[in-house]
């Protein structure tokens, strides 16, 4: 980085800081340091300096990413609330419309990667409600600020060499890439190592464009799909029946039964038909408890997994490329009072749990797969339904225990 760069990056961070008050977190890891560093990994991996230069010049950390990053959900979304926020009637209505405005080129894609046009056109809703928003943050700017004033310093170095190689690669500049606030790009939202990775330039016009180009972004999509996991032909989750008997504490995704297994225990699909004849392995969940609706997961939905983390996440896309593909909506409503419980009621049930010798993990306020199987079984103790979801009778008997 030439020293003339140098000095007008200091003084622009400088006045950056001294009106943020992040000065102690620049302290542990310089910015301009930091770049220099990345930079010098991006031109080990075939970006040229002119290009690495153009896309630093001037760059300062973006306060909005830093702020975005370190804000923690004031409460976690419940079943109902995500799925009905994801799963709308306007987004099926949308993809129904959109997958057969560009049918052949989806069903050319699922001959070619065996995904259904269905799954493409939920992803597609579901990240950018088809292409309505794609961000305005500059992906450069982003991925660099969270490489260089957060924790995660490895995964976004890395992310912001992969921006800079697309720069090179698609001849752009860090103006026209921009995102989401965390770096997630174009219509189907694919982080830049993902882009580099997956993407495919379906046009053939020597550059991928998962902005403007359909071919390109759905192609990328499938492509993306095929490689983390997506096999034909069982979809990612369908809704069924339990039996009156059926052992709620196996109803979670660390436990797998070949489907046979699961029909053999009475479980049937929503609207009693029969479960496929399958050895392929599956898990039974509740999202929003026994009083809910239940879910049978199949392989692919460890695909979707691939692409999103969250549960929740992947079970609106399945149950949107459901709907999309002209299947029933989900038959079993969720309980009245599933309302999401406040951060500090789930810090506050984790600290109980532990001190009950039931939760080991960390105390972080999020209701994940440790904090549920805790209670589960404090559940088993006092005698209620042990589907590991923590109602608000729960949590009044929890707080109620000595």
């Amino acid at each position: 980085m030439n020293p003339l760069l140098k000095t007008t990056i200091l003084a622009a961070t400088t006045a950056f800081l001294a009106g943020t008050g992040t000065g102690p977190a620049l302290a542990q890891g310089d910015f301009l340091d930091c770049l220099q560093t990345i930079k010098s990994e991006a031109t080990r991996q075939g970006v040229s300096a002119a290009i690495a230069d153009g896309a630093f010049r001037n760059l300062t950390p973006d306060q909005k990413v830093v702020d975005l990053d370190g804000k923690q959900p004031e409460f976690s979304l419940t079943y109902s609330k995500y799925v009905g926020s994801a799963v709308s009637n306007d987004r099926i209505v949308k993809g129904q419309q959109r997958m057969a405005q560009h049918r052949a080129l989806l069903d050319q894609l699922q001959a070619e990667y065996g995904v259904p046009p269905q799954y493409i056109m939920a992803f597609w809703g579901v990240e950018t409600n088809y292409g309505g928003f794609m961000g305005d943050f500059q992906v450069v700017r982003s991925v660099a600020t969270l490489a260089c004033m957060t924790k995660r310093r490895d995964f976004f170095s890395n992310e912001t060499v992969q921006a800079l190689r697309i720069l090179a690669m698609n001849h752009m500049t860090r103006e026209q890439m921009r995102g989401s606030w965390a770096g997630a790009m174009g219509n189907m939202q694919f982080m830049p190592s993902t882009f580099m990775k997956w993407g495919v330039d379906r046009t053939g016009d020597g550059r991928i464009d998962l902005w403007n180009s359909l071919p390109d972004a759905f192609a990328s999509a499938a492509n993306f799909l095929r490689g983390i996991g997506w096999k034909p032909p069982l979809p990612a989750a369908e809704e069924v029946f339990l039996p009156q008997n059926f052992p709620l504490e196996q109803a979670d995704t660390t436990i797998e039964k070949p489907v046979r297994t699961w029909a053999q225990m009475g479980v049937r699909k929503a609207g009693n038909a029969a479960l496929p004849n399958s050895d392929e392995p599956s898990s039974i969940i509740l999202p929003a408890g026994y009083r809910g609706p239940a879910f049978i997961l199949y392989p692919n939905f460890k695909a979707v997994m691939n692409w999103n983390r969250s549960t929740l996440y992947a079970l609106s896309v399945a149950i949107l490329a459901q709907q999309i593909a002209g299947g029933p909506p989900v038959a079993q409503g969720a309980p009245a009072d599933d309302e999401p419980l406040s951060r500090n009621t789930i810090i506050d049930m984790q600290n109980r749990l532990a001190r009950l010798t039931l939760y080991t993990d960390e105390v972080d306020g999020l209701l994940g797969p440790k904090t549920r199987s805790a209670v589960r079984l404090y559940q088993k103790q006092i005698g209620m339904p042990a589907d590991g979801h923590p109602t608000p009778e729960f949590v009044r008997r929890l707080q109620q225990a000595r």
